[in-house]
């Protein structure tokens, strides 16, 4: 779900462009985490609970970042995924 309501295309689309632009900025040298806050709002509008745990691999991403960041493109592909499946029972 999207803000409550079910996900449609536009939606999918939305988050796949957030997503990647989200892995660009966390890729960069000089990361800073109020940079992402902007992202982590637009993937709690789809699942606060996925949004919580890429928030808390990104603070843990200074300590391992390849193991982090895969964690991160994980839970994207999760919330990807879930937004599918919605548009694909509700449409």
């Amino acid at each position: 779900m999207y803000q409550g309501r079910h996900c449609n295309i536009n939606d999918y689309q939305y988050l796949e462009r957030s997503s990647k632009e989200f892995l660009l900025v966390i890729n960069r040298d000089n990361l800073d985490l109020k940079d992402l806050n902007s992202y982590l709002k637009i993937f709690s509008d789809f699942d606060f609970d996925i949004s919580s745990k890429i928030r808390m691999c990104l603070e843990k991403l200074s300590t391992n970042k390849d193991k982090y960041l895969s964690k991160i493109t994980n839970l994207l592909d999760e919330l990807k995924n879930n937004v599918l499946v919605d548009i694909n029972e509700h449409n």
